[in-house]
């Protein structure tokens, strides 16, 4: 169980440098209220200085998250927006079935890139799908 008003335990960041590709994994089991301010900072700042970098598609990979609220889901709205406005692509793997669930709900599905394994995603960005 999750202790209340616990910190971010942060993203795991890495490069690969051929295919211009940022693969970022949450560390925390947790996406909600109580880590998502701080990881929002994080994932912009990230996000901005890759791109400057020149990389331009962003994996984000989400197989530790367990549980998201409603700020979680912001978060990658978030990020999604951000990769979106800076010509980059934003793609989500290793999400759980309820999360999914969470997000057809919300009716974002079909706004996001999602793909089963981080393997998928890198293929569909090799194959310029």
């Amino acid at each position: 169980m999750d202790i209340v008003g616990k910190k971010s335990q942060g993203i795991s960041v890495t490069c690969l440098e051929k295919d211009k590709v940022v693969i970022l994994s949450f560390n925390d089991r947790s996406l909600n209220f109580y880590v998502t301010d701080a990881l929002k900072e994080n994932l912009k700042e990230l996000i901005g200085s890759k791109i400057e970098e020149g990389f331009q598609h962003f994996v984000l990979n989400l197989d530790n998250v367990k549980i998201i609220d409603s700020c979680g889901v912001g978060l990658v709205i978030a990020a999604n927006n951000l990769t979106a406005a800076r010509s980059a692509k934003l793609y989500l793997t290793n999400i759980k079935p309820f999360i999914i669930k969470i997000f057809d709900i919300m009716r974002i599905s079909k706004h996001l890139n999602i793909f089963e394994t981080e393997d998928s995603a890198l293929e569909a960005i090799q194959s310029g799908s």
